[in-house]
């Protein structure tokens, strides 16, 4: 195939419209399928959140009809490439009008060929070049029609298409297999330890404050230390559940203070997320250098548990119980100390503890494995998607 065989339309020309309806004009007492913008998963690219909603309650931006395999394209915020493609079950919906609907002219357009356009890094720069809106980026239905697409013929499209599917098949499998990893702590925790309804039963408690060597928050007031480089500032979007993900990370040049070294943090610390979402933990793990953390976290310092023990001990249900009945929302958001120090903690023998913090280290390897296989996937992808819509597969 060769590039003088392709050209450049405007989505439009290859695109058809969708039909609208007003839900709110039907008879009251019936119900339709609906697809908000919150319904679309951003990362997997798929719509997983559609709902059912009575005529009577219709949103007013519920006004599109959607067939199988047309083209959902967020018009907000179109750096986060909030696309996902209709599926049969789907077929008949109504989506949103925060989404530009793209229905392929199947003389012209292979429908697989136009979602693997709509989530290319081309597509993507190209929106957010053309956005409106400082505080909430926005681009309009025309702009998409208008925005161009490279075009081959159309078995070369399928072709492509074909190519990019099965490229993006593996990278699925690989997410899928990080999210059983990502569930299997848990499980490793119910089966060493027992279920939320048991484990305070079968094993003696103490108040997690009789437990503690060491109990601190950070503080705010780091940012004329802020850098470039330099020593790690943790926050709260690095701690997950019993998870430490150091992908967005702050740096600091620390001041020698006792407030720095109040909240510096060591091996073995648990982290407890103690604003906004709370409940997060994370164990800070060896070799991390010197790292300290902000006003939304707190360092939780003990002998007297394996940290990985109390970390995922926060993360399972009856953790998570004790953590969201404390937050009293009406006087204050979040956790103070006596709330931490008030928590109730299991006591299992420390052998098993630690039998469970090696099984969880094995499947930490598993996990690390499987990133590293991923991002080489991504990377392959990446490239595919550069060669794919130049002519060069």
């Amino acid at each position: 195939m060769t590039n003088a065989q392709w050209r450049t339309v405007a989505l439009g020309k290859v695109t058809t419209l969708a039909a609208t309806w007003n839900p709110s004009r039907a008879p009251s007492d019936e119900t339709f399928t609906y697809i908000d913008l919150s319904a679309v998963d951003q990362a997997a690219k798929q719509i997983i959140g559609a709902r059912e909603i009575a005529c009577a309650e219709a949103p007013s931006r519920a006004r599109q009809l959607v067939a199988r395999d047309d083209v959902l394209v967020a018009t907000v915020r179109p750096n986060l490439n909030g696309v996902a493609r209709v599926p049969e079950a789907l077929d008949g919906a109504t989506a949103s009008t925060g989404f530009c609907v793209l229905r392929a002219n199947q003389t012209e357009l292979d429908g697989g060929y136009l979602f693997h356009w709509v989530k290319s890094p081309d597509f993507v720069a190209d929106m957010v070049r053309k956005a409106t809106g400082a505080s909430y980026p926005a681009v309009s239905d025309r702009i998409i029609f208008d925005s161009a697409i490279p075009l081959p013929p159309l078995e070369e499209q399928r072709r492509i298409a074909e190519v990019l599917d099965r490229a993006e098949a593996l990278r699925a499998k690989r997410r899928a297999a990080l999210a059983q990893l990502d569930s299997l702590t848990q499980s490793l925790f119910l089966d060493l330890f027992g279920d939320h309804t048991t484990i305070l039963t079968r094993w003696p408690n103490k108040k997690l404050g009789e437990l503690l060597d060491f109990l601190t928050s950070g503080s705010r007031g780091w940012a004329e230390y802020y850098a470039e480089s330099g020593d790690l500032f943790l926050r709260i979007q690095n701690v997950r559940r019993d998870e430490l993900v150091l992908e967005d990370v702050a740096y600091v040049n620390a001041p020698d203070t006792a407030e720095a070294k109040r909240t510096r943090v060591q091996a073995g610390d648990v982290l407890l997320s103690i604003t906004a979402d709370l409940g997060r933990t994370a164990v800070v793990p060896e070799g991390i250098g010197t790292a300290f953390i902000n006003q939304h976290l707190s360092i939780l310092r003990t002998k007297a548990l394996v940290p990985r023990f109390l970390s995922a001990y926060f993360a399972s249900p009856i953790g998570q119980r004790q953590v969201l009945g404390r937050n009293r929302q009406a006087v204050k958001a979040g956790l103070n100390f006596e709330d931490i120090r008030s928590f109730v903690i299991p006591l299992p023998p420390l052998p098993l503890q630690r039998e469970f913090a090696r099984r969880v280290a094995a499947v930490e390897k598993l996990k690390t494995a499987q990133r590293a296989s991923l991002a080489e996937l991504d990377a392959l992808f990446a490239t595919l998607q550069h060669r794919a819509f130049r002519g060069e597969l």
